[in-house]
């Protein structure tokens, strides 16, 4: 029985440090490429429109989450331009490309 429970001790020990290795390995990864062009639709983005630095659109959605956004003269934008303080919803590409911004 005290086999048993240290072999059982023992695996959980290792799982719990090889899910630690793995999370690590992931944080090292490079950050993922933005699409450049509109193309099938991933995802819709809700949020308030925080922060313009050129062609990128920072939106801070309902959850608190930051989402980097590339906006291109491809993309439909609709009810004006947009400035920070917006609230915004944005149809993104899985590559954070938008293709419609309202």
């Amino acid at each position: 029985m005290k086999t048993t429970t240290a072999i059982l001790a023992l695996t959980v020990l290792l799982g719990f440090g090889a899910a630690t290795l793995v999370h690590a390995a992931d944080a090292k990864k490079p950050a993922a490429k933005l699409d450049t062009r509109p193309g099938p639709a991933h995802q819709m983005v809700q949020g308030k429109l925080t922060k313009i630095d050129g062609d990128y659109y920072v939106v801070e959605d309902y959850e608190g989450k930051e989402v980097r956004i590339y906006v291109s003269k491809d993309t439909k934008k609709m009810n004006g331009p947009k400035k920070p303080g917006d609230s915004i919803r944005a149809e993104i590409t899985a590559g954070s490309h938008a293709n419609s911004i309202q």
